[in-house]
């Protein structure tokens, strides 16, 4: 039976880096008998996010296929079944932090639907956990620069608090894939010294491996900018929606543009180095005080715990360190 490495996430923990490693390696991890598909890969999406994943997958589940006409030839999955049946590779990889970003994927039945639509395959997940208040603060960059944001991080904390419980993520798919099958791996300081891409070879026994692929490891995709520059994008998110969205037509054409203004800002070394200037009494750098993540981290302390504990046999309970 074919084996499905199903990499769900979690979001900004090296996934774009991921993905496009095993999208450019995609032959040679063939000829090692791994199957990256190419069912739903958005080769020229604008978002570097969506160019190397299989993101496309994780829409079609949610009912988006018809909303989207860069979709429309990835509305059968049978496609994705025929990709495979065609080639019979030993394993599959399918990588889609999409998984863990809607809600939609945290309610039981439709990780019963995922196992139904696949249940030919052995089903393997394998998610990446990084300590909350490093993947808040990350994420809230990307949302700030994206010009989905205009609200402060602790707001953005309280409306998706669920991203947050990693222990009722990992038993969520565990209920239904099975405990056995969840593989959890941790995103750490420590550890990014090598590549994301190294980590998951060794997830599917092929590190020994290593030197087949090829690796551009001085590459940085999707960096968040220092804490001054988000802040001032957020002021210009706030501007667009409180003030010119009063007055003028604020269409999908606006935004993209503004999106593209944005992405031109938080890139712009020029720009970066005049704002990182700008004195701290005016503009902070910090998005959360030492103190502030010390207490965010207490209330994951136990849950985080528990995971240490069941998925990797850690007798001493410790997941990512310090909570004091």
């Amino acid at each position: 039976m074919t084996t499905i490495y199903l990499h769900i996430g979690m979001p900004k923990t090296g996934t774009t880096c991921l993905q496009k490693a095993l999208f450019n390696n995609r032959e040679k991890l063939l000829e090692n008998s791994y199957l990256y598909p190419s069912f739903g890969i958005k080769y020229n999406a604008k978002e570097i996010v969506n160019r190397y994943c299989h993101n496309t997958l994780a829409h079609y589940l949610m009912g988006f296929e018809n909303k989207d006409n860069a979709l429309s030839k990835f509305t059968d999955l049978e496609e994705l079944k025929r990709e495979i049946d065609s080639i019979n590779p030993k394993n599959v990889i399918i990588s889609a932090e999409a998984f863990t970003c809607f809600e939609i994927f945290y309610q039981p039945e439709t990780l019963a639907k995922i196992k139904y639509l696949l249940k030919e395959y052995e089903i393997k997940i394998v998610i990446y956990l990084r300590k909350q208040d490093e993947f808040l603060e990350s994420s809230y960059c990307y949302m700030v620069k994206l010009g989905a944001c205009s609200v402060g991080i602790k707001e953005l904390f309280n409306e998706y608090q669920y991203i947050f419980n990693y222990y009722q993520i990992l038993d969520n798919w565990a209920d239904i894939f099975g405990y056995e099958n969840i593989i959890v791996r941790r995103f750490e300081k420590s550890n990014r010294k090598n590549h994301v891409f190294d980590d998951f070879l060794g997830v599917i026994n092929q590190f020994d491996n290593k030197n087949d692929y090829n690796i551009d490891y001085g590459e940085k995709i999707n960096v968040s900018p220092c804490g001054k520059t988000i802040k001032i994008l957020l002021l210009l998110n706030k501007f667009n929606e409180t003030i010119l969205a009063r007055f003028l037509k604020l269409d999908d054409n606006y935004w993209s543009k503004y999106q593209n203004f944005l992405d031109f800002l938080s890139n712009n070394k020029q720009f970066n180095h005049i704002v990182s200037k700008m004195p701290n009494f005016l503009v902070g750098n910090v998005l959360l005080s030492p103190i502030e993540k010390q207490d965010f981290m207490r209330q994951f302390k136990e849950l985080n715990s528990q995971i240490a504990k069941k998925y990797l046999c850690q007798k001493d309970g410790i997941l990512f360190g310090d909570y004091s």
